[in-house]
């Protein structure tokens, strides 16, 4: 049994279920994106290991981006989508009464689609921030944990999207949210699905360290109410992308090429049949894509949970 502890739950039963060379991860982010990741990583090899308490799976050592690292990637055409699915589907949880927190904020997308009492931002891009508050947003530059010290039940709702995964203890930040949460508030949480088909991406560097920390299956999102003082009202998952359509075919069809020739899901494969099969994968893709339209029922690669916190029990 390994002694490497979950970072969500701190249990010591957890397994590793792939090991990493640092050196391939640093060329994919290299080749890929034209961004250096080498002083992110201190060790040859990475794990990615599964907790068998909670199902999170996390790669250790822990291996996190800092800001310059994203101000790096936000150079990348599509890294980040305004339209978001998660954003309407979680808007449908505030009130014109509310005071609302969102957690890693960016320049306020999510706000500018709610109407609520109070809006607050947290958020550590001095780009981002400077653009939340020419839009007359109040944002403080400051982590969950700094915030809940100050702020403990003022909000009715905390929310953050796309961040969970990127965080190095989840389980403090969650900690941390929670405490600023109003007993019978909501709390919302919107992260990359690994139920979905991104699970099977070779070479998909952005999953991995040093931008994804963690990844989070529905199981594992479950869990949480196990946890915390906390009980799921929604899972919601949203429809494939059209952006991401072509992302979809190419998977699923690599995914099948390597059943064929016996080749198991790696998270790095950059060998000459896996490099092939991929070609081949998104030939395949471009010609079959326009028979994809319209199928909204395909789950795309996000998911959002919706959360109550527990009212308090009078003793």
């Amino acid at each position: 049994m390994e002694e490497t502890k979950c970072i969500l739950c701190y249990n010591t039963q957890t397994v590793t279920t792939e090991t990493i060379s640092t050196s391939s991860i640093i060329n994919l982010y290299k080749k890929r994106a034209g961004v250096a990741v080498e002083k992110y990583f201190q060790t040859p090899t990475i794990r990615q290991l599964t907790c068998k308490r909670c199902g999170l799976i996390f790669f250790w050592p822990q291996a996190v981006g800092d800001g310059q690292f994203y101000d790096e990637l936000q150079k990348m055409n599509d890294y980040y989508l305004e339209e978001k699915a998660e954003f309407i589907e979680a808007s449908k949880f505030v009130q014109e009464t509310h005071d609302v927190l969102e957690i890693g904020c960016g320049e306020g997308l999510f706000a500018k689609r709610i109407r609520c009492k109070s809006f607050t931002g947290l958020e550590f891009s001095n780009d981002a921030i400077k653009k939340a508050r020419a839009k007359g947003l109040t944002i403080f530059q400051e982590s969950i944990q700094d915030h809940a010290n100050k702020n403990g039940e003022k909000y009715d709702v905390v929310c953050f999207f796309q961040v969970l995964e990127h965080v190095s203890d989840p389980g403090d930040f969650l900690k941390a949210s929670i405490k600023c949460l109003k007993p019978g508030g909501k709390l919302m949480a919107a992260v990359p699905s690994e139920d979905s088909f991104i699970k099977s991406v070779p070479n998909f560097y952005l999953n991995m360290p040093p931008h994804h920390a963690t990844r989070w299956t529905n199981l594992t999102l479950k869990k949480l109410a196990e946890l915390y003082p906390l009980k799921v009202e929604r899972i919601f998952h949203e429809s494939l992308h059209e952006a991401h359509k072509k992302f979809y075919l190419t998977t699923n069809i690599f995914r099948k090429l390597g059943g064929l020739f016996g080749r198991p899901v790696k998270t790095i494969d950059t060998g000459l049949g896996g490099l092939f099969l991929y070609a081949t994968s998104v030939l395949i893709s471009y010609i079959t894509s326009p028979f994809l339209s319209g199928k909204a029922n395909i789950q795309g690669q996000s998911v959002l949970v919706v959360f109550q916190k527990n009212e308090r029990t009078s003793n």
